[in-house]
């Protein structure tokens, strides 16, 4: 399962993913990089493109999960499953060029689906975050229109007109050890006078 660097390199997938593919016969060059709202709230200037984590939670529909076994057979405190939510944000002064990298970006997300480990572990320094085993998936996930209220009134100067996506189940492990001892079938009991010290 992924280490705790697993949410940088979720990001830098998406990130490699649209920068690599974006059609430049069409759109030029185009920036590509992470953001934070901050960000936003300053002006994204230029054109390209903003990836914005917005928000992390405890998936809670497996959260009772049991301990992680290695292939030694080790034991491990169980791994924490987190959902992550990501903005993607097209930015550019003209309002047809920003349609048109909305509508690419949204097409090229649904067809990508499920990131690899091989993805994964790609653009970032650490090769082995996550096992060759392991993906994640993501899926467009549009915002209800209370919550979309609630991020537009706390970026009133600069809202952002973008797509929501949600990485399922991420599963960050614990490195720390689940030791287990021999049962105990025999107990001694010191029973006597006390030396008086």
């Amino acid at each position: 399962m992924a280490k705790h660097q697993a949410l940088a390199a979720i990001g830098a997938a998406i990130r490699g993913l649209v920068m690599e593919r974006y059609p430049r016969d069409e759109f030029d060059t185009l920036d590509v990089q992470l953001i934070q709202f901050s960000d936003i709230e300053k002006g994204l200037a230029g054109e390209g493109f903003g990836i914005l984590l917005w928000r992390v939670a405890i998936n809670l529909q497996r959260r009772a999960r049991g301990p992680r076994t290695d292939i030694f057979g080790n034991r491990f405190r169980p791994s924490l499953p987190v959902d992550l939510s990501f903005l993607i944000v097209p930015y550019t002064n003209d309002a047809e060029k920003h349609l048109r990298m909305l509508g690419w970006v949204m097409r090229a997300l649904e067809d990508a689906g499920t990131l690899t480990a091989s993805q994964l572990n790609h653009y970032l320094q650490e090769s082995d975050v996550f096992a060759p085993e392991e993906d994640v998936e993501l899926v467009c996930d549009p915002l209800a229109i209370g919550d979309h209220l609630s991020m537009w009134d706390r970026m009133r100067k600069h809202p952002p007109i973008g797509a929501f996506y949600l990485v399922r189940m991420a599963l960050l492990d614990s490195d720390q050890q689940i030791h287990e001892y021999p049962q105990v079938v025999e107990r001694d009991f010191q029973a006597g006078a006390m030396a008086n010290g």
